[in-house]
C-alpha cells in the first residue's frame, strides 16, 4: 500500500522549514523587497508548504502571515509561531481562502514534492491578486552536479525512487528521501509557469548545501549561472488575462 502524503510529512524530519539554507536567504530577500516596495497599505503573504513556520514567522512584523501545509503536526507548530496556518493538500485541495486575497505567495522547496503541480499553481493563481507575486525555489535537475552524476551513472540529486532509502548514490545510502516528486529544469520551470499566465522577473540561483568543501566552493562559484545551478530562486508577477500574450 502506497504510503499517504499527509502520514509521511508528520516525520519531524520533514517538517522543519530550512530557513538557514542559500536559497532561502534569497527567497527571504526577494519577499522583503516586494513587501517594502510599496508601504501604502497592509500585505498578505501565503506560505505554501510552511512546515513549521520558521521561515514566514521571520515576515510576521512586516505583513500578515497565513500558511498551509499537509501535515497536521507542521500546522499545530506553526500556530504556535503566530503563523495563520490551515491544512490543506495543495495537489488536489482547494486553498481555504477567497479570490485575489494574498498579494504574495511563496513556495520554498515545495512544487517538487506536488503529486498535482498543475492543480497547485491553478489555486496560486486563483488565491493571488492581479498585481500579486510568487517567489518559488526548487532543485535543478540540470545542475551542473546533476549533469555529471548521470554521466558516471549515478542517481542525480534531490531525485528519489524509493520512500525508504535513498539508492543509486556515491558513498552513504542512509539519506532520508523527503517525498521529490516533479523535478525541473529552468527552461520547464519557466514554460510551466508561462502557461499559466506568470511572467517571471527574477531568477537567481543558489547552492545545494552539504557537500564536500572542494564540491561546495565550485557549486557557490557555479550558482551564479541559475541554469547550472543546484537549486533555482525564482520571482514571478501574475499576469492579467489583458497582459498576457499566451
Amino acid at each position: 500500500m502506497a504510503m499517504r502524503p499527509d502520514i509521511f510529512y508528520e516525520r519531524t524530519e520533514v517538517t522543519h522549514e530550512v530557513v538557514e539554507a542559500k536559497r532561502s536567504e534569497i527567497c527571504y530577500d526577494l519577499i522583503v523587497d516586494l513587501i517594502t516596495r510599496e508601504t501604502n497599505r497592509p500585505k498578505k503573504l501565503l506560505d505554501i508548504g510552511c512546515g513549521d513556520g520558521s521561515f514566514s514567522a521571520r515576515l510576521r512584523k512586516c505583513c500578515e502571515v497565513f500558511g498551509v501545509d499537509v501535515s497536521q503536526k507542521a500546522i499545530d507548530l506553526a500556530r504556535r509561531v503566530g503563523v495563520n496556518a490551515y491544512k490543506a493538500d495543495i495537489s488536489c485541495q482547494e486553498l481555504p481562502f477567497s479570490n485575489e486575497y494574498f498579494d504574495i505567495v511563496y513556495m520554498g522547496d515545495i512544487i517538487e514534492h506536488l503529486l498535482n503541480p498543475d492543480f497547485a499553481i491553478k489555486e496560486v493563481r486563483r488565491v493571488l491578486k492581479s498585481d500579486g507575486f510568487l517567489v518559488l525555489s526548487t532543485p535543478n535537475i540540470a545542475s551542473w552536479l546533476n549533469r555529471l552524476l548521470l554521466v558516471v551513472g549515478l542517481q542525480p540529486l534531490s531525485s528519489e525512487v524509493s520512500t525508504v532509502k535513498s539508492f543509486g548514490r556515491y558513498g552513504k545510502q542512509d539519506i532520508t528521501p523527503v517525498g521529490h516528486l516533479r523535478l525541473f529544469t529552468y527552461r520547464a520551470l519557466k514554460e510551466f509557469l508561462a502557461y499559466y499566465q506568470f511572467s517571471v522577473l527574477k531568477v537567481k540561483g543558489a547552492p545545494f548545501g552539504g557537500l564536500p568543501s572542494v564540491l561546495g566552493k565550485v557549486d557557490v562559484i557555479i550558482s551564479n549561472i541559475p541554469s547550472l545551478s543546484s537549486v533555482l530562486v525564482l520571482e514571478a508577477r501574475k499576469l492579467t488575462r489583458s497582459s498576457s500574450t499566451i
